[in-house]
């Protein structure tokens, strides 16, 4: 198969995920695993954090829905009814009222995502210099301001012939229609495509529309570069960086 583009998910694949800000939140607040999660989650599309992606909320008028959100008492009873599903039978003890600032958590979520990911980092030049494929990120995001942004982040952000912001464009991942948005700009069909994103729900969408698809598994960027490697055809691995791998 000649793939034409290779679309990349930012947070969780290019740079660090925002589920690792959560998990070191949980940790420092005494929260069971995924509590957080699952209270996203469930709050749908019409969600905060959902929103904020569309660009329907400024990050003032996020935070005080978010912690709204997230210290409603009734999440106890959506993380009991999470474990029983997964087949838990030992419930952790959850006190009945959890208050959680959710400016407080953001900030660590958005701290994990200024790291950038250097095998992923590294396999965006030498795509870039190969001048093979088109180069895309897909990314749920927020509205930012430019000056904001770290300069290896614009050096990242250059690597790629387009940069979709759900944000930007009011459609949020796994959405299909921000998908086929992508696609169209790029001029391709899906099947032409890979794609690379960290969470199942984004890559079964991108899967059931054509795409070729990858998952980016927290701390296992080189696996997914290695698929991507062999789907490609090119070495996407430095020598020095392909030995630590190993190790």
């Amino acid at each position: 198969m000649a793939y034409k583009a290779i679309i990349f998910d930012m947070g969780g694949v290019c740079v660090g995920s925002p589920f690792e800000g959560i998990m070191k939140f949980e940790k420092e607040h005494n929260l069971p695993h995924n509590y957080i999660n699952i209270i996203i989650v469930k709050n749908g599309e019409n969600g905060a954090f959902q929103r904020l992606e569309r660009g329907e909320l400024s990050l003032n008028e996020f935070y005080p829905i978010f912690s709204k959100e997230l210290s409603n008492p009734i999440n106890k009873q959506y993380y009991i009814q999470y474990l029983k599903s997964r087949g838990e039978t030992t419930l952790p003890q959850i006190p009945d009222q959890i208050s959680i600032d959710g400016k407080s958590l953001f900030r660590k979520m958005m701290f994990e995502s200024t790291k950038i990911n250097p095998i992923v980092f590294n396999a965006l030049k030498k795509l870039r210099s190969s001048n093979k494929f088109k180069l895309a990120a897909l990314t749920n995001n927020f509205p930012t301001q430019t000056d904001d942004l770290k300069i290896e982040f614009l050096e990242l952000k250059r690597l790629f012939d387009d940069y979709f912001e759900s944000s930007v464009i009011g459609l949020r991942k796994p959405d299909p229609k921000i998908f086929l948005y992508a696609c169209e700009k790029l001029g391709i069909e899906p099947k032409d495509a890979i794609f690379l994103d960290d969470i199942g729900m984004n890559l079964k969408t991108a899967m059931n529309l054509g795409m070729r698809t990858i998952k980016v598994e927290l701390g296992r960027s080189e696996k997914a570069i290695k698929e991507l490697e062999q789907l490609t055809g090119i070495s996407l691995f430095d020598n020095e960086m392909t030995n630590k791998t190993k190790l």
